[in-house]
Parts: C-alpha cells; structure tokens; sequence
C-alpha cells in the first residue's frame, strides 16, 4: 500500500528519500486505512483456498489469515508514520506486530530534483526540464536513480520476500508510488513498468499460491496459482 498524504505532498514537492511527516488529511487517512482493514477481517469471511490443480506442489499456499504475519515499511517518516497508524491500530485489536523497515522500499531517489517543486525545478534547470517535457525517451537526471537500478532494487525486494517467507504468511508493506510501480511490475512478472496513478494508501492485494517460482512448469500460467483480490482499492476513501 501507498503511504498516506505527506506535507511534501501538499506542497506538490519530489520528496524522493528526503522525508516530511504526514499532513493533517494524511493522518486521518491512515486511520481510516487502519480502521477499514481491521474492520474487513472482522465483517468478511475468509477467502477461499484456489482449487488444488492436478500434482500441486508441496506445501501451496492456503490462504487462511486475513491479519497479517508480517508488517513492513519503507523507513522514509511519510510511510514510517502510516505503519505506525496500522501497527496501533492492530494492537488495539489485541494483534501487536512490530514495523520492519526496509530501504529497498524507500521512494527512488530523483537526483537534483528532490525536495524541488516543478516550478523551482523549472527555473533552476530549464534546459533539463524542457527536455523532460518534449520527449517520453528516458533521460537521466543528475545523480537521480536510474530506472534499471529501481527495477533491480524492486526485484530484490521480491526475491528477498519468497526467499524469506512461507506459504501461510500474510505481508503487508508501506511503500511509496514510484518503486511501487516496479514491485507490482514484478510481482506480476511483466517485462515492463505500467504507468499507474497510484493514490495515498492505495492497496494492492496479491495471493501467490506458491512461492517456487522457478520451478513451476506449466503451472507458471495456472491462474490458480496467482490472484489479484485487489488493485489500486481506494474505496475505504469514499
């Protein structure tokens, strides 16, 4: 999930890896995330296990907890902050969990741009941004994160997940919209990045079935394996 609504969001900032705290909205914001998912795992039932395909591998995984085992953040305030709101919020529903920060899902870092509004990007790099804006060819910014580096750090970040966990586990983890565009990328295997529109504390919800991903066959296009139960849900905004 997205983190919640930053200062530096409000002033239309590239925070990038520098860090603001999050605004009075993006406070209530987190709250309300908090609140909506506890409520879903007390008012909805459980999903249902994915039909057992023909010779399933060891150990598939079942879903069968809707709290979750895990809870990850970026250790960026903007996100720290959102999962401590989740972190309190669990304790309050007698789940305490601790706040696991990991810098592979720190927002990328946009080079000379950050902490920069477009405007004062525009009069301190004229040239750079005129470029920017008449071509949709990548170009670098100085000292900015390439996207290869964001894709390597993204399938990192992945590998370090299944390799880590077991099937069984429930993760949720605060991001930040630019990386998150190439962690989904990669959950879903594409061989490219989407342009998503990705709102503060958005949710993406993925169930893997299986987490030997290299050794799957042909179960590698079983879509009982792999379901996506959410997509860029902001309806517990509305």
């Amino acid at each position: 999930m997205r983190h919640a609504e930053s200062i530096g969001n409000t002033q239309r900032r590239m925070e990038g890896q520098q860090s603001t705290s999050l605004s009075p909205l993006g406070q209530q914001q987190a709250q309300q995330l908090s609140q909506t998912l506890i409520d879903l795992t007390r008012s909805k039932p459980l999903p249902k296990p994915p039909k057992s395909p023909p010779n399933p591998l060891p150990n598939p995984l079942r879903p069968h907890k809707a709290l979750p085992t895990h809870l990850y953040s970026s250790p960026l305030l903007r996100a720290q902050q959102t999962a401590t709101a989740l972190q309190q919020t669990l304790q309050t529903a007698h789940h305490p969990i601790q706040v696991q920060q990991h810098t592979d899902l720190q927002e990328m870092h946009p080079g000379i741009f950050q902490g920069l509004t477009w405007a004062e990007a525009t009069t301190q790099y004229p040239n750079l941004c005129e470029q920017l804006m008449t071509s949709l060819a990548w170009q670098p910014v100085p000292q900015a994160e390439s996207l290869i580096a964001a894709r390597t750090r993204a399938q990192t970040w992945v590998n370090q997940l299944l390799s880590r966990h077991t099937p069984g586990d429930t993760i949720w983890a605060v991001s930040h919209a630019g990386i998150m565009l190439h962690i989904i990328a990669v959950i879903m295997g594409c061989d490219r990045t989407w342009k998503i529109t990705i709102p503060h504390t958005a949710i993406f919800e993925f169930w893997l079935a299986s987490t030997h991903w290299q050794t799957l066959g042909q179960n590698q296009f079983n879509p009982e394996y792999w379901t996506i139960r959410r997509f860029n849900d902001t309806t517990h905004r509305i």
